[in-house]
């Protein structure tokens, strides 16, 4: 498929690219390498999770589909990348019905999803293990299309670029380092209650979040 075709690329140059200025350290995982479809949950810290992303789930062959801000993917700039990786547009002011039929659809199809619970960007400099406010969105993926959850947790992509950043910050000489830390196991989920679904899902990726600054 087109869209799958040029997330392989994008990351493979966007690995290039960055190699000088940020070292990806990706761990565990197994999962990820036995799973086809499901619904992979990370953390959003920073603009950079979407290049760390590419890169990690390139490395385990996987080269999901990614539900973005409707603004983003109609946006002057943002918008020929965001098609050309088959991103799902969410209107959060409309509500997301919409978005989480084409995602399901998606699932049932066999092409892995990601999910950014929290919605938008969650850094707390104060409290850097924290995670923030999360939609339930998650639970209704993988209940609806009755596939599992692969929670993956990023840390030291706020050390490239703050979230009060626009660009990222790239020193050859200050490489930054980047953790991806990816669940052996998958998470079922049943049954209808999607907040205390999305709550187990949450609390995995935040016990799997390693900072740069804890190794």
């Amino acid at each position: 498929m087109r869209a799958e075709r040029n997330l392989v690329w994008l990351a493979r140059i966007a690995r290039v690219l960055t190699a000088p200025f940020v070292r990806y350290d990706i761990r565990g995982g197994r999962c990820a390498t036995e799973l086809s479809v499901g619904v992979i949950a990370v953390n959003h810290r920073s603009m950079f999770d979407v290049v760390a992303g590419l890169v990690c789930l390139h490395h385990f062959g996987h080269h999901p589909r990614l539900l973005i801000e409707r603004t983003y993917v109609e946006g002057k700039w943002t918008a020929p990348f965001a098609r050309a990786i088959g991103a799902i547009p969410v209107d959060r002011v409309k509500g997301g019905g919409t978005s989480v039929e084409a995602a399901l659809s998606a699932l049932r199809d066999g092409i892995p999803i990601v999910v950014l619970p929290e919605g938008k960007l969650h850094h707390d400099p104060h409290d850097p293990r924290s995670v923030g406010p999360t939609r339930t969105g998650v639970s209704r993926l993988a209940v609806g299309a009755q596939v599992p959850v692969v929670a993956a947790a990023l840390g030291g992509t706020a050390d490239v670029m703050p979230p009060s950043a626009r660009l990222p910050r790239l020193n050859p000489f200050r490489r930054k380092h980047v953790i991806c830390n990816v669940a052996d196991e998958p998470i079922w989920l049943t049954g209808d209650d999607h907040r205390a679904n999305t709550d187990r899902v949450m609390a995995v990726v935040q016990r799997l979040l390693v900072l740069p600054s804890e190794t």
